[in-house]
């Protein structure tokens, strides 16, 4: 007996089809910033202009003279609402009544699937209705850049009118800075690495601080080299809440779509070709993305956000929803359109909403099937 709404989200390596489950069970019972100078506490990049590039190769991934730093203190301590998939929350700390959170930018192995068992669930479902299946037990460890030992990086949850400041740590073998894509900030704060700030040197802090205004789902990323350092992995989510919000959300998703080039028997992306093999949610494929449930009956908003260089028809087997808002943030209700795909161009994100009313496993997978 199906006992809990599961949302898979299996994911091609070079020849698989990548496919979501999502399952429901019935309901039984229940600014200004002051930045980088405003901080004299803090250790601050210096002589950027000057850098030596040579002492950073293009191809190294880490630096051995730089120790990797554990993951924050709070690191995987929820104080938001969202569910990001496979991606322990972050916390904050308050200095007065500003929002601190910790990034650190570092080195990082992941295993975009471990070759374990899919879930008993879906186990159970494939024996009864697919004899055929049979599951293979690879594995694939990756080397990537990340942010707090984690790939994509953890979900910033705010809410409207915050201060916010980001304690910025490079541990990469090079120099980086990190954009807020799609917030409004001031032009020092945008993170666009070598026009609005100098880069961040490895081994090197940087703060940024803002105030945000806006509402919606947005993202953070490598501001720095970005063609190289996006692939690698950089990337996370920035959510804002509103003040006040005329309904209540039973359920908050964030699912970021990454694309990786990986030869075979090779651990390091190809950073020169356009031909993406493993395509992830939140940095795992098949049979290794988490499952989330739901009861029936519950609202469910479900966040994409595209890293990769193509767009993805994200399609929902069994629902319909309606697109509530983009990076640009929410739509007017007056606007809103249903369907069951939505597309989701690179560097943009999409919200969903949709009650979940049937009891099910059901699929939410990319409708490129030639290649995801």
């Amino acid at each position: 007996m199906l006992k809990r709404r599961k949302f898979l989200k299996a994911v091609g390596a070079a020849l698989a089809t990548g496919i979501s489950l999502f399952s429901t069970r019935r309901a039984f019972s229940k600014s200004g910033g002051m930045g980088a100078h405003g901080h004299e506490a803090h250790s601050q990049p210096e002589g950027h202009a000057h850098m030596p590039m040579a002492k950073y190769p293009p191809i190294a991934w880490a630096d051995p003279n730089i120790p990797i730093s554990p993951p924050p203190r709070l690191m995987g301590r929820q104080m938001g609402k969202i569910h990001t998939l496979n991606v322990p929350p972050l916390g904050f700390e308050m200095d007065g009544d500003i929002k601190v959170f910790t990034l650190i930018m570092q080195p990082v192995k992941r295993f975009l699937t471990t070759g374990g068992a899919p879930h008993p669930v879906v186990s159970e479902i494939w024996k009864r209705n697919n004899p055929y299946v049979h599951h293979m037990k690879v594995s694939k460890e990756v080397k990537l850049w990340g942010f707090n030992g984690s790939v994509p990086g953890p979900t910033i949850e705010v809410t409207q009118g915050d201060r916010v400041r980001i304690m910025v740590k490079n541990e990469l073998p090079e120099p980086t800075s990190i954009h807020w894509h799609g917030l409004e900030v001031p032009f020092e704060q945008d993170g666009a690495g070598g026009e609005s700030q100098p880069p961040i040197p490895p081994g090197s802090t940087w703060v940024y601080e803002f105030t945000v205004h806006q509402v919606g789902t947005f993202m953070y990323h490598s501001g720095y080299n970005m063609m190289k350092q996006d692939h690698m992995g950089l990337g996370g989510f920035f959510v804002i809440h509103p003040e006040k919000s005329n309904y209540m959300i039973d359920k908050d998703f964030a699912i970021m779509l990454q694309a990786f080039a990986l030869l075979p028997g090779n651990d390091s992306p190809d950073l020169v070709t356009m031909d993406f093999n493993w395509f992830t949610f939140n940095g795992r494929v098949a049979p290794d993305i988490e499952l989330m449930t739901v009861k029936q009956g519950d609202r469910v908003r479900i966040r994409f956000a595209n890293l990769t260089m193509d767009s993805h028809p994200i399609h929902i087997h069994g629902h319909t929803w309606k697109v509530v808002g983009t990076e640009g943030g929410p739509i007017p209700k007056s606007a809103q359109w249903p369907g069951n795909t939505v597309n989701v161009p690179p560097g943009t994100t999409r919200d969903v909403e949709f009650i979940a009313l049937a009891p099910g496993l059901w699929r939410i997978h990319c409708h490129k099937l030639n290649s995801h």
